[in-house]
């Protein structure tokens, strides 16, 4: 089974790496390990979604994956996620694609761009593929972002428009690109801050990173033996 991983950052895939047999570098973006009976390819995107987008695309026309997997740090933005807590992302949305006019903010389905069930969205949401079997852990939706969000007013602007549980840079891109290209794709995120005025003192990096590799490889392990 060949599984592509997609990291923003060498950060959030170095104890996961730590893990692995390394076998070759594909290239200056995507490095080749095994597992057991898998090859894993991991890409590192770059932050946010023009990059990701690129640099999926150009990893996905070189080469055919069964699975893609997009890991990383995530910040809630409920408080009934922990920090550490790691989630699988079952639907993304760009929260800042749209048009901004003097009260309000307009997604592109809202101005009438494009329609929320034009492909590859469905009633405006980009999904994940089906995961029921192979991933045990929390479902939520996420929203993607260029930005980092650390402002009241925009914070609260966000709530108000979306109904989403976790923040990302990437997501919405790793899901968009796939759809499109038709492979299989997942979202794994560990909580290392809820999303409110920024105050690096109260996130847990740390403890983030080592649930998120936690994580990962007991689902890696899983999947050696095909899923039927």
């Amino acid at each position: 089974m060949e599984i592509l991983i997609v990291a923003a950052t060498t950060m959030e895939i170095k104890l996961i790496v730590d893990e692995l047999e390394k076998v070759e570098e594909e290239s200056h973006f995507v490095k080749s390990y095994r597992l057991a009976g898998l090859n894993i390819d991991i890409l590192i995107s770059g932050i946010g979604s023009s990059f990701t987008t690129f640099h999926l695309t150009n990893a996905l026309r070189e080469k055919k994956y069964d699975r893609v997997i997009n890991i990383g740090l995530a910040g809630s933005l409920i408080q009934e996620l922990k920090i550490g807590e790691v989630v699988n992302v079952v639907s993304e949305e760009f929260a800042d694609l749209g048009i901004e006019k003097q009260h309000e903010f307009l997604t592109l389905f809202e101005s009438g761009y494009i329609g929320v069930n034009d492909f590859p969205f469905q009633n405006g949401l980009l999904k994940a593929s089906d995961s029921a079997d192979w991933i045990n852990l929390k479902k939520v939706k996420g929203v993607t972002t260029n930005k980092s969000f650390g402002r009241d007013t925009s914070i609260a602007e966000m709530r108000e428009k979306f109904t989403a549980h976790v923040e990302s840079m990437e997501g919405a891109a790793v899901f968009y690109v796939c759809n499109w290209m038709g492979v299989s794709c997942y979202q794994i995120r560990s909580i290392s801050n809820y999303v409110e005025p920024r105050d690096s003192a109260k996130w847990n990096i740390p403890l983030a990173l080592v649930n998120l590799k936690e994580a990962l490889i007991g689902i890696l392990k899983f999947i050696q033996v095909p899923v039927s």
